[in-house]
């Protein structure tokens, strides 16, 4: 009994850290090889790895919410190429992303929200789709100010986005895991690993583009919308950890510094999971 549970566990770790971590590796670095600004499509490839692996009956073209993540993966894409290389003003590129993330959000909970009538489905597509923009809009103005990373730790400014969605969603699995839907929980987790082995190459190579985080903002979103729509986790929860994410592009506007950037959010975030998990733990033993 002993050795199937620690096989069980064992399986577990690897489809959620270990092979998306390698699989958005080894993406991450042919990509940035190919094209400085594509080393992006690591993470989304890792997280789709994972999503392979946790979500077995994954299918395309997409037959149940969970697998709509491939679909989120392609809009997430296209908003990043409306935003970073098509010469429209601001006004017209967010309005596309909006869109973009808009169809994401409904393709995500329209097959459970559906039940609830079309006007439902909508308005949780567009209020979700509206916080994606808000927060890359922040996140660009954020870093239009900030002066080129010189050496050292500020190698690490033009990442920021990126490092505080790896800590929201690293801090998240547990919060989901525990509170309501594993699978969910293991995809935070599958996200997590690949967008720090995206981090990891575009620090060795030098790669980096701005908005490479549009696609995974869109993705994490999807998933804590999922979490409450999907496992009936709690409106607050997730209110709570949506809200997190918005602490790395807002200290980094303030201070303009990374290191209190990161710590700030790593802060947040445990804080916010440590009092998640006491708002989910369940009364019966977990075993």
């Amino acid at each position: 009994m002993y050795d199937q549970a620690s096989n069980s566990n064992l399986i577990m770790l690897l489809h959620t850290a270990v092979y998306p971590f390698f699989a958005a590796l080894i993406i991450s670095f042919i990509a940035g090889k190919l094209s400085r600004s594509m080393s992006f499509l690591g993470y989304l490839g890792g997280f789709l790895v994972g999503l392979g692996l946790i979500h077995s009956g994954l299918s395309f073209p997409p037959k149940q919410a969970m697998d709509y993540y491939t679909i989120s993966a392609i809009l997430g894409i296209l908003t990043y190429l409306s935003l970073s290389r098509i010469q429209f003003s601001s006004v017209l590129k967010y309005s596309i992303s909006l869109i973009l993330a808009a169809l994401s959000f409904y393709a995500l909970l329209n097959p459970v929200l559906k039940h609830s009538g079309m006007p439902i489905s909508l308005s949780w597509s567009l209020a979700s789709a509206v916080l994606v923009v808000v927060y890359l809009m922040l996140s660009h103005l954020a870093s239009s100010k900030q002066d080129e990373a010189k050496s050292g730790i500020e190698k690490l400014q033009p990442h920021l986005p990126m490092i505080g969605l790896m800590i929201v969603a690293g801090s998240a699995a547990p919060v989901i895991s525990i509170g309501g839907s594993l699978l969910i929980g293991q995809l935070l987790g599958a996200f997590a690993a690949a967008s720090f082995a995206y981090l990891l190459i575009t620090l060795l190579l030098s790669k980096h583009q701005e908005f490479s985080n549009a696609a995974g903002i869109i993705i994490l979103a999807g998933l804590i919308t999922q979490s409450h729509v999907l496992a009936d986790i709690p409106l607050s929860v997730m209110f709570l950890i949506g809200a997190s994410c918005f602490v790395t592009p807002i200290v980094n506007g303030l201070t303009h510094k990374t290191i209190p950037s990161i710590l700030c959010q790593a802060i947040i975030s445990m804080a916010i999971s440590g009092f998640c998990l006491w708002l989910v733990w369940p009364e019966s033993s977990l075993y």
